[in-house]
């Protein structure tokens, strides 16, 4: 498997509280324990949208000291606890207005939230929420040369008869677990629609490219044509299922 293009520093990680375990980005997840309250259940269930644009500040706060603001001055540039993330994935929430009803956050409010903290620092970066399925491709490239990771959203369906539809993910395995010498990606019993994750590279293999990413604090993958028929295929889904573009002024 051969990487194609990527972020040139090291993503977002948490140490887990339990065991060596460190998280490739935010996860939800560390809303899921004992006593936790109904907000945080709602965390869980609805929060990947603001763990995405959470670390796409700390990526970009890591990168440029432009990029420092208040809400991840105290985050950037190193391995946090779960107690730390959850404080600053807090201070993102406040700032994003929390999340209401069971469907979380809109792509549309992201976008809102992106360029209001740009215009409130003076960043030479906008952001729109995409719509086109034909540019979609050129724009992830797009970010990733320019250091930038990728906010994107699997659609939630709307009809009845798409409700079971789900779109495939995939893990890297090693190489004594290889099935055969040329593949290295399999897919997983991890399936998932109604879902922001963060793209942080492409790979391709054989013939077929991936796009490597970031959910539930864990590095995966999903095969880009599968991506692009799921979002052509179902009702709204290049309105839904797309990414936060960002770009420069």
């Amino acid at each position: 498997m051969n990487r194609k293009i990527g972020l040139k520093k090291e993503y977002v990680k948490v140490c887990r509280k339990k065991g060596e375990e460190v998280t490739f980005g935010g996860d939800q997840n560390l809303f899921a324990f004992s006593g936790a309250s109904k907000e945080d259940e709602r965390k869980v269930k609805c929060g990947c949208g603001i763990i995405a644009f959470a670390d796409l500040l700390l990526y970009l706060g890591g990168s440029e000291s432009a990029f420092r603001v208040k809400e991840n001055l105290s985050y950037v540039n190193q391995k946090l606890s779960e107690d730390d993330y959850r404080n600053y994935y807090n201070t993102i929430y406040t700032y994003m207005g929390g999340i209401s009803g069971k469907v979380g956050i809109s792509g549309l409010k992201i976008w809102r939230c992106f360029n209001r903290m740009a215009r409130r620092e003076g960043w030479r970066l906008r952001a729109k929420w995409a719509f086109s399925g034909k540019k979609l491709n050129g724009r992830i490239e797009e970010m990733l040369q320019n250091d930038i990771p990728v906010i994107c959203c699997i659609p939630m369906m709307l009809l009845k008869k798409d409700k079971k539809d789900r779109l495939p993910l995939y893990l890297q395995v090693t190489a004594d677990e290889q099935e055969t010498a040329e593949r290295s990606l399999w897919r997983v019993g991890a399936s998932t629609c109604a879902h922001y994750v963060m793209i942080t590279g492409i790979l391709q293999e054989q013939e077929e490219e991936f796009y490597e990413i970031s959910t539930w604090g864990k590095k995966m993958y999903m095969s880009r044509n599968e991506y692009d028929a799921f979002i052509h295929n179902h009702f709204m889904g290049t309105i839904l299922g797309n990414i936060l573009y960002v770009y420069a002024r």
